[in-house]
């Protein structure tokens, strides 16, 4: 029998769920926090992309 090195699905999409996992937490914490200030997420995100 030969043995063929085959990379596992896990260890092709470990990197991207981490990041998809970051990002998630990062989007909560910022819309637990823009909820208890008193303001819009949708607000911050414009003033984030409005340059002036």
């Amino acid at each position: 029998m030969k043995k063929e090195n085959k990379k596992g699905v896990v260890s092709e999409y470990l990197p991207w769920l981490l990041i998809a996992l970051v990002l998630l937490v990062i989007v909560m914490i910022s819309i637990f926090f823009l909820r208890e200030k008193g303001f819009s997420l949708i607000d911050q995100i414009k003033n984030l992309f409005r340059r002036g």
